[in-house]
């Protein structure tokens, strides 16, 4: 099993803006939404290349940002030094980016809002990573502050089922702005079910300008939680659930719900 690296293989931070399963995703409204009603500084853990941080501050929300990546924040700053002049000094007003672990941080300030947009707490493969986690978001938390973080509702046949170590295509072919074309496929490259972790493969296929073919695969460990288990989490870490949804549109959590996305608060006393 494999703890994430996405250093590892450069292609996860260069070719992550154009993959159209993370540009299509409906999670960016909810999270922009839920900072704007934090009314306060927000935390968002696992930023990345700024999908969700970068909207955020748009919206007039000051966001502190913090990643384990350094490709990504420098994705993430080079985007921000690409904005207009007159949005770019305000955003760099508003937006803090940190390097640091998930697993385990202390910024010395607190967050009316807290999130982990997109999964990275499946990152974290042991209980003692996950408490530790909880327990950071804890103490960087507000009296009366939210954390919010979603993760995907496991499919069955995803733990076991051969057929999905088989490589498959995850979206269309790419062109890039500068000439290169990009296929990305991806498989379950093992399972570890005693762990209820799934060791992920990903490989570009990538075709240069001048003719020249590349190959880049990346390995990555994803735990997979329940509903319950999550709960019990959220409780030893001293956090109360205030909410569950199956999706971005605040569905009921149900049987068929892609997503379970918690809202969980820290008691105002």
């Amino acid at each position: 099993m494999l703890n994430v690296d996405y250093d590892a293989a450069p292609a996860v931070a260069d070719f992550y803006d154009s993959t159209l399963v993370y540009l299509e995703r409906k999670d960016v409204d909810f999270y922009v939404e839920a900072a704007r009603a934090a009314r306060g500084p927000v935390l968002e853990l696992g930023c990345g290349t700024g999908r969700i941080l970068l909207p955020t501050a748009r919206a007039g929300v000051e966001i502190t940002g913090l990643d384990s990546s350094a490709n990504m924040l420098a994705r993430c700053r080079e985007k921000l030094a690409a904005e207009p002049a007159p949005l770019q000094r305000d955003l760099q007003r508003r937006v803090t980016l940190v390097i640091g672990s998930l697993a385990d941080f202390d910024l010395g300030r607190t967050f009316n809002l807290i999130t982990m947009p997109f999964r990275p707490f499946q990152h974290l493969l042991t209980v003692e990573q996950q408490l530790s986690c909880l327990a950071a978001v804890k103490r960087n938390l507000a009296r009366g502050g939210r954390l919010i973080f979603d993760v995907f509702q496991v499919q069955p046949a995803a733990v076991h089922d051969p057929s999905w170590m088989v490589e498959k295509e995850d979206g269309p072919i790419t062109r890039l702005a500068d000439g290169r074309i990009v296929r990305r496929t991806v498989r379950v490259a093992a399972f570890h079910r005693a762990q209820q972790i799934n060791d992920v493969e990903f490989c570009w296929y990538i075709t240069h300008p001048d003719g020249r073919r590349e190959q880049v695969h990346w390995r990555v460990a994803l735990r997979y939680f329940y509903r319950f288990e999550l709960e019990h989490l959220l409780v030893r870490a001293g956090l109360r659930v205030a909410a569950l949804y199956g999706n971005f549109e605040r569905a009921p959590f149900g049987e068929d719900s892609p997503e379970m996305i918690f809202v969980a608060e820290k008691d105002s006393q």
